[in-house]
């Protein structure tokens, strides 16, 4: 009698611990399969739109977010940096106005290794990453595998680094 209760007491802890360790799981090693309008409304851009012979910077952000607009603010004034670097840039606004708005006033039109789209309603980034705040950024190598990811704002030269390895 007392083996079939450990038994089941150990059972239930197995059951347990492989449940939360769910909630622990990094995020995927590959390039989430974005696909998102770009500020003019009219063009698309996608994972498949990447070239693969780039590092990549991926920004989840929401155009109302102070720590976005620093952000954005720190990476354009250091943009020389990550002249080899494309940038995606996904908007958590599902709408336009917001967006353009955002590209407007960071001008981010004006450098050409900068693409920054919506998502609209789909959030398949937000939840491929499981982001929680904003901005979220992740780095791939040229080779399309993760190097980093982080759930707050980067300091500019930490990202320089993991895009130079």
């Amino acid at each position: 009698m007392k083996i079939n209760v450990l038994k089941k007491v150990l059972l239930l802890w197995v059951l347990l611990a492989a449940a939360f360790t769910g909630f622990a799981q990094d995020i995927p090693k590959t390039i989430p399969p974005f696909n998102m309008v770009l500020s003019d409304g009219a063009t698309y851009y996608n994972a498949d739109s990447v070239k693969k012979d780039k590092p990549l910077m991926i920004v989840y952000f929401d155009p109302e977010c102070q720590h976005c607009q620093q952000f954005t603010q720190l990476l354009t004034k250091n943009i020389k940096k990550f002249s080899a670097t494309q940038i995606v840039m996904i908007c958590a606004a599902p709408g336009l106005p917001p967006l353009k708005k955002f590209v407007s006033d960071f001008k981010l039109n004006t450098y050409p290794n900068i693409k920054a789209g919506t998502e609209g309603m789909y959030h398949a980034t937000m939840n491929f990453y499981k982001v929680d705040v904003t901005p979220f950024t992740a780095l791939y190598d040229k080779n399309g595998a993760l190097l980093a990811y982080y759930r707050t704002v980067p300091q500019i030269q930490t990202l320089v680094k993991q895009l130079s390895k």
